[in-house]
């Protein structure tokens, strides 16, 4: 076995590289409506938002000031924090192995597809697993050094990790099903350390806490009802699509043998009464048990339980320095080669379509800016004509959201209330009365009978497409509203 030193130089190779072809990457795509959402809430400060605590739309926020409103500026952050979770994972493996085992860990956190994804997204994802995994790693030293100091980091790592994203609740009864089943470290339930931590936590969380109280719980209920709530699915169905979805995100070799690992990990706690077996499972299979439970009753995103992977990561290679049959090398080859392969895929088709796909993801990156460029022309030559301050309207979020960020003279751009979903664009500033916009709805006006009364006159203008090269992925209509009248009372504004 090489030297640690050693070790930890492949590992300055392999951050050094992955961010510079990061760094670089981020570059050729266009935002997704998702990444636009989060830059465009990031202008709109408050304590939390609709659909997300607001650790994400902060950072950007940070970025965009320093940077400019740029796709770099805006998905550097997440660059930022891949290479942060690289290091930490390998800090895990090295004090609970050695180092060769964190080295390997980083890089199957490297090439896994929803985390090599995550490292140029501009999600709520990326800060979230930061403080995962900074959790995990205080976590593993509170243990080993039994020193109380370490459960005040885990803490804090926690509360600032519920200001990312809500699934960070789930590390806390993980945590403590392995306290509860570990008799040697049992005992840090009867000690005052762990709980001043969780209340740090809770402090930390607190203006998420206050910012939903303040609004009718409305962020709380709508993670319940989207995630978790019965929605009249067949639940063998929804657990397969479940399972599929999984295959699909660490890559379907990759997941197997995860899901072999959290056997084989139990295994060797029994066998052995290894901790570090036991703490790994229990990190990672109660999140995907949990998440696995509420595929029965409504869909499970596949990267709601990403976070499982982040323990898997260190478990697998655990394992396999310690297996002797024969083919383990053909056998780590061949998972390995299978999500390089998987997730190199995956990034070459988000810029070029190889794969003639019928309903392709990774048209989600393409089109937008010539689209905003395409409304900034038709805003120009209404505004020769029309001196009052135009706005745009549009029918839904991931228009209202990508407009906002490229139409290059930055109009004010609102949501139409009248799609049915509800976000955070439904709790805004309603846009005053008595201007003039621009409508850009997906329907033509006669399938639109609430637009009307909206207007003293509406003009239909014409046509967008929404193109990825010569594919057109969507048409949209152009209509010039005259002297807005509000919206009605009752509506979502």
């Amino acid at each position: 076995m090489l030297s640690e030193k050693l070790y930890a130089k492949r590992l300055l190779w392999l951050i050094l590289f992955a961010t510079a072809f990061r760094l670089v990457y981020v570059n050729l795509i266009d935002l997704i409506p998702d990444e636009a959402y989060y830059w465009d809430l990031s202008r709109h400060h408050t304590l939390s938002y609709f659909d997300h605590p607001p650790l994400q739309m902060y950072i950007i926020s940070i970025s965009a000031r320093m940077l400019g409103n740029t796709e770099f500026a805006v998905r550097l952050p997440s660059v930022i924090n891949s290479g942060i979770i690289t290091f930490v994972i390998y800090l895990i493996g090295k004090e609970l192995f050695d180092a060769r085992t964190g080295l390997y860990a980083s890089v199957l956190f490297s090439i896994a597809p929803v985390y090599a994804a995550g490292s140029i997204l501009a999600t709520v994802d990326p800060p979230f697993a930061v403080f995962w995994t900074l959790a995990l790693y205080c976590a593993v030293r509170a243990i080993k050094t039994e020193k109380g100091y370490w459960w005040y980091l885990l803490g804090a790592s926690v509360g600032l990790g519920l200001t990312g994203k809500y699934i960070m609740l789930l590390f806390m009864p993980a945590l403590v099903i392995f306290l509860l089943l570990s008799g040697s470290h049992r005992f840090w339930l009867k000690r005052t350390e762990p709980y001043i931590g969780a209340a740090l936590a809770l402090l930390l969380f607190s203006p998420v806490i206050v910012w939903n109280s303040q609004n009718n719980w409305a962020s709380s209920r709508f993670q319940l009802t989207h995630g978790f709530i019965d929605k009249k699915i067949s639940p063998a169905a929804s657990l397969l699509q479940y399972l599929g979805s999984q295959s699909l995100v660490v890559s379907p070799l990759l997941f197997i043998a995860s899901l072999l690992a959290v056997a084989y990990g139990i295994f060797l706690w029994l066998r052995n009464k290894d901790w570090r077996y036991l703490f790994l499972v229990s990190m990672s299979s109660f999140v995907l048990v949990f998440f696995a439970y509420s595929s029965l009753r409504a869909k499970v995103e596949g990267n709601w339980p990403m976070s499982a992977y982040l323990s898997i990561f260190v478990l697998l290679p655990s394992i396999y320095f310690q297996t002797g049959f024969a083919y383990r090398r053909a056998l780590a080859a061949l998972i390995l080669g299978s999500a390089i392969v998987f997730t190199s895929a995956a990034f070459v088709q988000a810029l070029y379509p190889v794969i003639p796909l019928k309903s392709d993801i990774t048209d989600q990156f393409h089109g937008w800016k010539d689209l905003g460029l395409e409304l900034e022309q038709v805003l120009t030559d209404l505004r020769r004509d029309n001196p009052k301050d135009l706005i745009v309207l549009t029918d839904s979020r991931q228009l209202t959201s990508e407009l906002s960020f490229y139409v290059p003279s930055r109009p004010k751009v609102y949501k139409l209330p009248f799609d049915g979903k509800f976000d955070e664009y439904n709790l805004l500033e309603a846009p005053a009365r008595g201007l003039n916009a621009v409508i850009i709805t997906s329907r033509p006006d006669e399938k639109n009978p609430y637009l009307d009364p909206l207007f003293r006159g509406i003009t239909e203008i014409r046509t967008l497409e929404l193109k990825r090269g010569h594919k057109v992925l969507r048409v949209y209509h152009l209509y010039f509203g005259r002297d807005f009248q509000g919206f009605k009372s009752g509506k979502t504004f």
